[in-house]
């Protein structure tokens, strides 16, 4: 019978609490304050067990203090909010409770635990104490606690319902507390964010702090928030500017900060924050009294201390008590960190702009001083100037009017030649002049060409490009160039990937770096072709001036005598060359560093003294289809292609007279017109043209680029070959031309013009 009814009363006990929880879990679903739950968590636990007081109190993390923020009573007796240390309460009870062991106290006056702590708990009114503790990661972190004035048998089922309750309002206090830490950082975020948008075009210090102390003031909902610049003798200072809400006072004006107390004194000069939430309660009566004049009861004070001086001040005030919390406190910090960051910089900017115009003021001064007084001294200083860059210029024009006087003794003598032959009916042997002629124009031509390759301004016909095959293919040629006395190898890697090039102009680059290498090795040696595949990083792209990406590389490296660091610095310098004046131009190294660039790449020297050279072009791959290579055939024309008819523009009367001959001879109908007025006059009557042969430099007005522009107009789709002898990079779209767009380049013989003609009126 009495197990019966011991099992119902268990069995009821179970039921209430179960309700109980089912109960709390509803109250407590809704609630997003941290304190807020734990006040309803305590009040239900209360009421249900018929206790005076129920609380919920969190442990510092040296489990020294435990702080309460709220806590409930039936009126019997107060509330005990507030911070204590828990020693005061007995060790050995604290002890237990360290241990995760439920503190059960029927009567404080009778525990042997309490002894002579007794005091400590009628002093808040309490003579039986029940206490759970929340051990999380091995740490003391919170308890709920119950007292009550009289003495109070607690039973097993107040100890589970209140272990339970502990559990749960942890649970719940910590998700409220992760919701509120994620709502706070959002709208510190937002905050801030609008903050850096209000302020980030002002330029003087008052606009940055009126805007910053204005909206940290809205946002922390305070009374004041103000900003001051402090004395030289780190004790007076000025509060210049400050935002007051609606019912309180401004503060600005001077004031002495040792009036303010010692705590504020020794915080502030050591560049700690003054942290102040009732000064009343806090400090001296005679320091609070300062802050009370001027209607002040919490501060939060930070300071700016520049070279170990006190320097600025920027502050928020309650009239009223206020507890800081940490989120408050790290705002203003880096409100305050912000606003003078962004002062200091503007600052700074003003500053720069006034030294940049003292400076200027003090360069014209100085200007005109050395011009009144030194017109010597500057007038020999120019003549200095004029003779040295006379002297580079010497060293440029003695390497080319070498290369180009030879040229044209070859030029001349050849035609000198012919004409007394032609005089004479003696025509046997005159193929092998103009043959010596011809050649020797081809070769000036190249020499222009380096010349506007390193400058990067020649026009490419870049199109894609087996590397593999063109190196192959010009392997003999570059074997004879070199001579026996040096021994050559191709090192190709397999799978090397195409690019987009000029093919003409990378045969040259390589011709040119086989010639430095050859010219590097006097008593003969080894050079080596070699191709490769690269995956190039930022790192290394920062390095060769290049983007991240895929690149090909063709290297030529010799075993010759190398290159000092200083020489490999300025290697690749127009008109730059060890050789002896009359020997080298200095182009060839630019020519290659100017065609690598404007192909998207760039060139690497790698080099030392005795160990020789290497010199690397980087092309970027290119994806698509190569393709064949094939050339065009020159020669007569079919007969579906005579009578296609060439309008000729060019102001060079000679040029356009040769070049209608040579078209002519090969089958064409041929217009010609020296200007633009004139071929546009053409091209109004509205006869068919099938390609527009025009030079780029064009006089009165309008060049070959905007001719060819015109006339498709008239005729849509036209084919367009511009002639030029030199590289109008920003009239042809710097080398990139529109569709049915060729260019050949001056001088060019009638073999290269018939190519060019007919692939540009077929379309290929």
């Amino acid at each position: 019978m009495f197990c019966a009814v011991t099992e119902t009363t268990q069995r009821v006990m179970l039921e209430n609490r179960q309700s109980f929880h089912l109960a709390l879990e509803e109250t407590l679903r809704d609630i997003a304050d941290p304190v807020a739950v734990m006040a309803a968590a305590s009040e239900a636990l209360g009421r249900a067990l018929g206790i005076a007081r129920v609380g919920y109190g969190e442990i510092d993390d040296e489990e020294e203090h435990v702080t309460v923020e709220r806590d409930w009573t039936d009126g019997r007796i107060a509330s005990v909010a507030g911070k204590y240390r828990m020693n005061d309460f007995g060790p050995p009870i604290i002890e237990e409770l360290k241990a995760g062991r439920v503190l059960c106290v029927d009567d404080v006056d009778r525990d042997h635990r309490v002894g002579s702590m007794a005091a400590a708990f009628h002093a808040i009114e309490s003579r039986t104490v029940l206490a759970v503790p929340l051990i999380k990661h091995g740490r003391f972190r919170a308890m709920l606690f119950l007292h009550h004035p009289l003495p109070h048998k607690w039973t097993d089922n107040d100890v589970a319902l209140a272990t339970e309750v502990a559990e749960r309002t942890w649970s719940a206090v910590e998700r409220a507390k992760s919701e509120a830490e994620k709502a706070r950082y959002t709208a510190r975020l937002d905050f801030l964010d609008a903050l850096g948008k209000a302020t980030s075009t002002l330029k003087d210090a008052d606009s940055i702090l009126e805007i910053s102390t204005r909206m940290l003031g809205q946002q922390l909902g305070v009374s004041v928030c103000a900003y001051a610049d402090m004395d030289a003798d780190e004790d007076g200072f000025t509060i210049r500017g400050d935002w007051a809400a609606p019912g309180s006072g401004h503060i600005t004006g001077r004031y002495h900060l040792k009036d303010f107390g010692r705590l504020a004194v020794i915080e502030l000069s050591a560049g700690r924050p003054l942290v102040i939430n009732d000064n009343l309660k806090e400090i001296a009566s005679e320091e609070a009294a300062t802050f009370q004049r001027i209607g002040i009861a919490a501060t939060i004070c930070l300071p700016l201390v520049k070279g170990g001086k006190l320097t600025a001040l920027m502050a928020v005030h309650h009239k009223l008590p206020h507890h800081w919390t940490a989120h408050e406190i790290a705002l203003v910090q880096e409100v305050t960190d912000r606003s003078w960051a962004h002062i200091e910089r503007v600052r700074s900017e003003a500053e720069l702009l006034a030294s940049q115009a003292e400076l200027r003021r003090a360069n014209e001064v100085l200007e005109a001083t050395v011009a009144e007084r030194t017109g010597e001294l500057m007038a020999a200083e120019e003549s200095l100037r004029h003779a040295q860059k006379m002297e580079a210029v010497g060293q440029l024009a003695g390497g080319l009017a070498h290369d180009f006087n030879n040229l044209l003794a070859g030029i001349l003598g050849s035609l000198e030649v012919m004409r007394t032959r032609l005089a004479q009916g003696r025509l046997n042997d005159i193929d092998r002049f103009l043959t010596a002629a011809a050649g020797a124009a081809t070769r000036g031509a190249s020499l222009t060409q380096r010349m506007l390759a390193f400058s990067r301004r020649q026009t490419l016909a870049p199109k894609p490009t087996n590397v593999t095959r063109l190196i192959t293919s010009m392997e003999e040629l570059l074997r004879r160039s070199v001579g026996p006395a040096v021994a050559v190898e191709v090192v190709q890697t397999s799978g090397a990937w195409p690019t987009l090039v000029d093919p003409g102009q990378l045969e040259s680059a390589l011709l040119n770096l086989c010639i430095n290498g050859r010219d590097a090795m006097p008593s003969g040696g080894r050079l080596t072709i070699e191709t490769a595949n690269h995956w190039i990083d930022d790192r290394m792209a920062s390095l060769l001036g290049l983007k991240a990406g895929q690149y090909l590389s063709v290297s030529v490296s010799d075993t010759g005598t190398g290159m000092s660091a200083e020489t490999v610095a300025r290697a690749f310098d127009p008109f730059f060359t060890t050789k002896p004046i009359g020997e080298g131009t200095g182009l060839g190294l630019s020519m290659v560093w100017g065609f690598a660039g404007q192909s998207g790449g760039s060139a690497k020297i790698y080099s030392a003294l005795g160990e020789g050279t290497t010199v690397s072009i980087y092309l970027p791959r290119f994806t698509g289809d190569v393709g064949s290579e094939e050339t065009l055939p020159a020669g007569r024309l079919t007969a579906a292609e005579r009578g296609k008819t060439i309008l000729l523009v060019d102001d060079e009367p000679l040029i356009r007279m040769v070049s209608a001959e040579q078209l002519e001879e090969l089958g064409y109908l041929v217009i010609q017109a020296g200007d633009a007025r004139e071929a546009t006059k053409v091209l109004e009557t509205g006869r068919r043209i099938d390609l527009l042969l025009t030079d780029v430099g064009l006089p009165n007005g309008m060049n070959g680029r905007q001719l060819a522009d015109r006339a498709r107009e008239w005729q849509a789709n036209l084919p367009v070959l511009f002639m030029t002898g030199y590289a109008e990079n920003a009239v042809l779209n710097h080398g990139h031309l529109s569709p049915g767009m060729q260019v050949l380049t001056k001088p060019f013989d009638m073999e290269a013009l018939a190519r060019r003609v007919k692939a540009s009126i077929e379309g290929q």
